[in-house]
């Protein structure tokens, strides 16, 4: 089962703890909500905007505790109301997880201050986490090193189906990498959580909205677990070509720290 945290239980937060352990999924939006300041902490009520958070993977026991903590019995009442509702992690709509968990607020929020944007964390001024697939050169620490990540909060190894790694883009290396679809390929990485102001540090590295992009992908681990991460893709079409040696060992090099020889992406 998922849980959608957008306020306490968010990175950063006081109640985070709760959650240290759970899978996130990814950073995702759901929408028909407004958000309201209620002083140290927000609640979400039926409404037509657009409210942000963290989805995780919980299991019943994580699920009752949270029940205590937000006062929620079932009853008229009750401070929060828990019911279910659709996350989206893209703009376009592309990619929705069904079936999650949220805690609405059951209270009046007359002279309540309106979140505009819907995203607490932003709102105060808090870190905003997300999920970034690595599959070429950001899989070496040596060049997120240089590129100025400097921590990255959990990682896992991350499979893209239905994709191949293709080197069509003009770097310092000669040809960089880029994804095409593929229905038969697959492609090895790794599923890094970190704080946005890191993706936003590899936007220079990565000529972001000049090279690249960022599009929203969904991406498996190794025990076929569903991830909604950012990867950095091409829409350029200058022609395939074949990556130099030292940007292949750059790459291979990454990989092998934790898939060792266990997946080989489709084109590499």
């Amino acid at each position: 089962m998922y849980i959608m945290a957008y306020g306490s239980l968010r990175y950063g937060f006081e109640l985070h703890h709760y959650l240290r352990k759970a899978r996130f999924v990814g950073l995702g939006y759901a929408e028909n909500y407004d958000m309201y300041d209620l002083g140290g902490y927000p609640g979400v009520v039926k409404g037509e905007g657009r409210i942000w958070g963290e989805v995780y993977e919980i299991d019943k026991a994580t699920l009752d505790l949270l029940d205590q903590v937000e006062d929620y019995k079932g009853e008229e009442d009750d401070l929060y109301v828990r019911e279910l509702t659709t996350v989206f992690f893209d703009e376009k709509r592309l990619h929705r997880l069904n079936g999650v968990y949220i805690y609405r607020y059951n209270q009046s929020i007359k002279d309540r201050d309106l979140i505009p944007s819907g995203d607490y964390s932003r709102w105060i001024g808090m870190p905003v986490i997300t999920n970034l697939f690595a599959y070429a050169e950001n899989t070496n620490y040596d060049v997120l090193s240089e590129r100025g990540v400097k921590e990255i909060l959990r990682e896992v190894n991350g499979i893209l189906k239905g994709y191949r790694m293709i080197f069509n883009v003009p770097c310092k290396y000669g040809l960089c990498a880029n994804l095409k679809e593929d229905p038969e390929g697959r492609v090895c990485g790794y599923i890094y959580t970190l704080v946005e102001d890191y993706l936003n540090t590899l936007d220079k590295a990565e000529g972001h909205l000049i090279k690249y992009v960022r599009r929203t992908l969904k991406v498996l681990d190794d025990q076929g677990r569903e991830y909604f991460a950012v990867a950095y893709v091409s829409d350029q079409d200058m022609g395939e070509g074949m990556p130099s040696e030292e940007y292949k060992n750059i790459i291979l090099k990454g990989l092998s720290r934790r898939w060792k020889s266990g997946c080989v992406s489709t084109g590499l």
